[in-house]
């Protein structure tokens, strides 16, 4: 039988199939990463599964095929690894890095399709209620959906240590992944299988001592054991000359040097501070809370020595026995680190949505000024003036909450959703005003040309030019005065008056 006009937006916009779509959401991005078990997975399974096929019927696929389809393709991913891994790689490509398990015991939630397509049996004839809902959900199921198993978290190198013979790099997450070595004095690095039995030893090996210049600021030994540190050693001493030794600087990526015992000291390496910005900005929302150099090494060699740095997500930073330093990152599968593999200082990929969302609104603000000069003297419209000013306003809080939002694809979504409907109330305000073509060319290109140059300068922040976040921020504002003036004077000037009838 075919399906009444709407039934498929009423299938999908109806309250069974809202809740469903609000408790996957909320459980696969919060839920599971604050109590991973038994029940958050089961629970992510049931809803999923009645979330699914009105999705699939929104494709034009008739509800008893979506509902056999999502069936299908559960069970294929619950009982076999192909199918399991095939929807890995389904999921990374539209959501990101993320990881789908065989698990035969999920089967026991597809009586949930049962409840899907008695849903669909009922809003065959409710159609005409649900569409307005089916606006608003339709994104958020797609966002909810998208979302599984959280896939380990990056390595970072938080301590290191040398027995002498090897430097090792111990990671944070010790269950995840084993110790970093290099034998051939900090050239080369290499992941060991499993936790090694001590730094640079082998299995079956004796113990041997433990990083044997390292000290505590009360001087005394860092480790008498070839295991990972209790915690890292923040200052270490070359081995024979005690009063040369290096230290971290807490809360950045530098090490400080000292060649008269402590009593002064000086930068030896560091990131510059304007490019840790954008290296804290990669690592935004990782596992690694506690941002710059934490634990230092020196391993002597025969001309000389070596200085290792742990830099957390970052990596390592190393100082060769003829004093050259390399900043060594981690390479994609966590195995190695290598000079290729660290982020590029001015080239890396921070995210940039608040700063794009900022743009943005600059550029709406501008627009709007021309439009409300344009409207001086009491022009009709009031209405859907102010409702343009408030859905601008509502949308740039809305924005502002973007940095560091748990949820912020939703609120993305919601701000540009406020932006161009104040830009179309504005745009119906503006007709009383009778503004000239040229007016509304100058205004529309003040606009966009604050939000392009905004968008351009933080980019250009990211590739070294301007070189400090402050001053990409300075010229933003600069930019965003010279729109409003532009704005405002193609307003002014442009604006033929109104109407016949109109009150002035």
């Amino acid at each position: 039988m075919r399906c009444p006009p709407g039934a498929t937006l009423a299938w999908i916009g109806h309250p069974v199939t809202v809740i469903a779509t609000f408790v996957l959401l909320i459980n696969d991005h919060l839920l599971k990463h604050l109590w991973p078990g038994l029940v958050t997975g089961k629970l992510s399974d049931l809803a999923g599964l009645m979330v699914a096929p009105p999705l699939l019927a929104l494709a034009r696929v008739p509800a008893l095929a979506a509902v056999i389809a999502t069936g299908l393709g559960f069970t294929l991913v619950k009982t076999t690894q192909a199918g399991a891994e095939a929807a890995s790689q389904a999921w990374t490509l539209l959501a990101g890095p993320s990881r789908v398990l065989a698990d035969p015991t999920d089967l026991i939630t597809l009586p949930a399709l049962a409840a899907a397509w008695l849903i669909w049996r009922r809003c065959q004839s409710e159609q005409a209620v649900r569409r307005a809902r089916t606006l608003i959900i339709v994104p958020i199921a797609l966002i909810a959906v998208t979302a599984t198993a959280a896939v380990p978290p990056p390595p970072d190198a938080t301590t290191v240590v040398s027995d002498g013979e090897a430097i090792t790099v111990f990671d944070g997450h010790g269950a995840d992944y084993g110790p970093i070595t290099s034998r051939d004095d900090g050239r080369t690095w290499v992941r060991q299988p499993a936790p090694a039995p001590g730094p640079g030893s082998s299995p079956g090996s004796s113990p041997g001592p433990s990083a044997p210049a390292a000290r505590t600021p009360d001087a005394g030994p860092a480790s008498t054991s070839p295991a990972r540190p209790v915690s890292p050693v923040p200052e270490s001493c070359v081995p024979g000359e005690p009063g040369h030794c290096y230290r971290v600087v807490r809360g950045r990526l530098a090490v400080q040097e000292s060649r008269d015992d402590g009593g002064s000291w000086k930068i030896a390496w560091e990131v510059p501070e304007d490019r840790e910005e954008i290296l804290r900005r990669v690592w935004d929302g990782t596992s690694w809370k506690q941002w710059g150099s934490v634990a230092v090494a020196v391993h002597a060699t025969p001309d000389g020595h070596v200085v290792v740095v742990a830099n957390g997500s970052d990596g390592i930073a190393v100082r060769d026995a003829d004093g050259a330093w390399r900043r060594l990152g981690f390479s994609a599968d966590g195995r190695s680190l290598s000079t290729e593999a660290a982020i590029p200082l001015n080239g890396a990929d921070p995210d940039l949505t608040w700063e794009y969302a900022m743009g943005l609104f600059a550029g709406l603000i501008v627009f709007l000024a021309g439009i409300a000069v344009a409207r001086r003297r009491h022009a009709p419209g009031h209405g859907y003036a102010a409702a343009a000013y408030t859905l601008a306003s509502v949308g740039l809080l809305i924005a502002i909450t973007l940095d560091g939002d748990l949820f912020s694809p939703i609120t993305t979504m919601a701000a540009l959703t406020f932006a161009v409907v104040s830009v179309a109330f504005a745009i119906v305000a503006a007709r009383p005003a009778r503004m000239r073509a040229w007016a509304w060319s100058c205004v529309l290109t003040a606009s966009a040309g604050t939000t392009l140059a905004i968008w351009a300068l933080f980019l250009g922040w990211v590739s070294g030019t301007p070189g400090g976040y402050g001053t990409a921020v300075a010229f933003s504002c600069s930019a965003t005065v010279i729109g409003l003036a532009g704005s405002a004077l193609a307003g002014w000037e442009g604006r033929r008056g109104p109407v016949r009838g109109d009150r002035p």
